[in-house]
């Protein structure tokens, strides 16, 4: 164990360690679409919230970083047919 990594610290092993990150998702506008990208979102593993702003066209999901890999959730909206991204700056 690296004792510099803040997700290896000993007095938190059995906390969660929660991460909330947003994701760009392009032709996210609708409440259905807002459905079809939380769901399988909200199966993942370690994912304790998930939230769509179909304005700004991003979702924002928060999850515990030992159980989830944001590479699973940027996969998880691929495979709903949507494109995912970071958000600019």
């Amino acid at each position: 164990m690296d004792p510099a990594d803040p997700h290896n610290l000993h007095d938190t092993a059995d906390h969660e360690i929660l991460e909330r990150i947003q994701i760009a998702t392009a032709g996210n506008d609708c409440d259905e679409c807002v459905r079809k990208l939380r769901e399988p979102l909200m199966r993942i593993e370690g994912v304790k919230d998930v939230t769509a702003n179909r304005d700004a066209g991003y979702v924002t999901i928060t999850f515990d970083v030992r159980r989830a890999h944001a590479a699973d959730l940027h996969e998880a909206i691929v495979q709903t047919g949507y494109q995912a991204a970071p958000l600019a700056g």
